[in-house]
Parts: C-alpha cells; structure tokens; sequence
C-alpha cells in the first residue's frame, strides 16, 4: 500500500477528528486545559483582594447546613471539616469547583456564581472560614498499623504537609492534622486511584505502589497529628 503524506488545515480537521472518533478526547483536554488556566487567573484575583471576613461569614451561612455552623463538618466525612484550613486551600478549592475543575454538584452549585456571585466574595468567604477554630476529630479511627503509617508520612507527605500536619498558606497544601478521618481515607484512596484528577498528579508517584489495606492506618495518623500549640 502507498503511503501518502497528507498536509491537513486546521480548518478540515475537526471532520477528519470526528471521522476518526478523536474529536472528544481532544476538546476534553483541551476544556481541562482552559477550565485549568481559568481556575488560576481567578485564584490570582481572590487572593489578591482584600478579604472581608464579616462579609464571609454572612455569606458562610449556606455552608453551615453541611459544613456545620463552626465548619467542624461530620464524622461521616461528608463533607470535611474546614474550620481553621488555610484561606489558600479554601480558596483553591472554591475556584476549582466553581469553574468545573471539580465536580461535586452541591459544591459546584454554592460556589457558583448565583451564590458566590464575584471573586471578592470567594475571598472573604475563604477568609472567615480560614479564621474559625479546628476541632480534633474525636471519631473512632485504626489503631492498627500506625507505625508503618508513621513511617510512611514521614517518607512520602511530611515533606509538603509538615511533620505535624499543618501543611503551607504559601505552598496552597491543606492542612491535614485534625482533618475528618473518613474524609481523609476516601482523599487518599481517591488520589491513589485517580479519582480526584486535581490531586492525582501529585500524589501518584508517592501512592500508586502502596498496598489499599495502609490507606485507613495512614488517614488515621493524619487526622491524630495535633495542631501547632496544642
């Protein structure tokens, strides 16, 4: 058979893409990619206004019905505790769910715009939540397995987290001490699976050789770190 070079036009190249069946997989990443830079040049926005944290906690009165009225969230882990996480990370998050990085529908529909309806609100939202007073989770967590969960933080998250877990306004990583065990297991199992696509790439080198049954031990130590003072 002759092969033949063929020069294709931008233009004619959506039909052939479509002919071919690979028109989908490239405007998903493409969208990703755009959703992506989006996400960053609203972040820069919220980050760089001055936060009114009397304005957020007016506007935080919608979070209270699943995050509780001190953010404290549900042993359940649905959804995490957020009191006192870094105004950074909240606000990372509020913009990730807000532009479709993220999908969690009751999430993406109050970050939304008809809630959060401009950058300045994501801002004092973050603000105040950041400012709220963490509980430690009192839930019943493993005992089993702690050492190796010890041992595994110190080699693969202390590094970004922090040794006892309070993790970096600057660095946007969460904190992780005090967080809602079940929260934190599924957060791991997911990054470790791809499941949470935002996190997968960081995390994968350091979960994907890891056996599941160290998850909960690992997700316990985390959430038993305590918080710096304490």
């Amino acid at each position: 058979m002759e092969t033949v070079a063929v020069k294709i036009k931008m233009g004619h190249l959506v039909p052939v893409l479509l002919a071919a069946g690979l028109f989908v997989g490239v405007t998903a990443l493409a969208g990703s990619s755009t959703k992506a830079e989006q996400a960053e040049q609203e972040l820069r926005v919220v980050l760089a206004a001055k936060p009114d944290p009397a304005h957020g906690e007016r506007l935080f009165a919608i979070c209270t019905q699943c995050h509780g009225g001190s953010g404290q969230g549900s042993a359940s882990g649905w959804p995490p505790q957020i009191a006192g996480q870094h105004r950074s990370v909240v606000a990372r998050e509020l913009v990730e769910f807000r532009v479709g990085l993220r999908l969690y529908d009751p999430m993406s529909r109050i970050a939304g715009r008809h809630v959060l309806g401009a950058p300045q609100d994501v801002a004092d939202v973050a603000a105040y939540v950041a400012g709220l007073t963490p509980v430690q989770d009192d839930t019943e967590t493993p005992t089993a397995g702690l050492n190796q969960a010890s041992s595994l933080y110190v080699a693969r998250c202390q590094d970004c987290h922090g040794a006892d877990g309070q993790g970096s306004d600057a660095g946007y990583v969460p904190r992780v001490a005090g967080q809602r065990y079940e929260y934190l297991r599924r957060q791991i199992e997911d990054a470790a699976t791809g499941r949470r696509p935002d996190m997968h790439g960081q995390h994968d080198a350091l979960l994907r050789d890891l056996p599941v049954g160290v998850f909960a031990g690992l997700a316990a130590y985390m959430s038993g770190l305590h918080r710096a003072g304490e």
